[in-house]
């Protein structure tokens, strides 16, 4: 008689079930996605590229409808065209936040709180300063050492703010410089 009687059974016995996690398992994250997990330099990465492809698009659609001027139908389609650049711009910045907020181990919803004012700054400095959970957490596995061009690209955008700062302050001193 092989079978085992409910008397045969220790109840404190461990269990037989595979323990393994897949601690230590990396997965390459893919640009357009809503489930994962990005880090920061992926988060700025991704955010320049795609906000700067998108702006490709843009620049033209409101060039054409400013320069077509009279003609009504072409402002509206001008029009029409920006706000769809505009909700593709939103749901993917949605997108990008989701993942950076899944890395930091928190649920995606907290998105929402880039609607408060002030809040949403400190939202802006928690994804782009503080480190993700290393490892697996709640939400997958830890994404996969970046890439040349996500760090090119990640790079790019503290550069660009330097720049900026740096063009605000320059500029206006040497508007005044004309030669005589």
């Amino acid at each position: 008689m092989s079978e085992a009687s409910i008397s045969d059974v220790n109840p404190y016995d461990a269990p037989d079930a595979s323990l393994d996690t897949g601690q230590g398992e990396l997965y390459q994250p893919k640009i357009f996605s809503f489930n994962g997990r990005i880090g920061r330099m992926r988060y700025l990465a991704y955010s320049i590229g795609v906000n700067f492809l998108l702006m490709l698009v843009m620049i033209p659609l409101a060039g054409a409808s400013a320069f077509i001027g009279g003609d009504p139908t072409s402002s509206m389609i001008g029009m029409l065209g920006i706000g769809i650049f505009y909700i593709v711009t939103i749901v993917i910045s949605v997108m990008f936040a989701k993942r950076r907020l899944n890395d930091l181990n928190r649920s995606g919803w907290w998105f929402l709180l880039f609607i408060i004012p002030i809040v949403n700054l400190v939202l802006a400095i928690y994804l782009i300063f503080f480190p993700g959970t290393s490892g697996d957490n709640n939400f997958g596995a830890a994404p996969a050492a970046n890439s040349i061009g996500v760090l090119i690209l990640g790079w790019m955008f503290p550069a660009l703010m330097i720049l900026g700062i740096v063009a605000a302050v320059v500029i206006p001193q040497f508007a005044g410089m004309a030669p005589q």
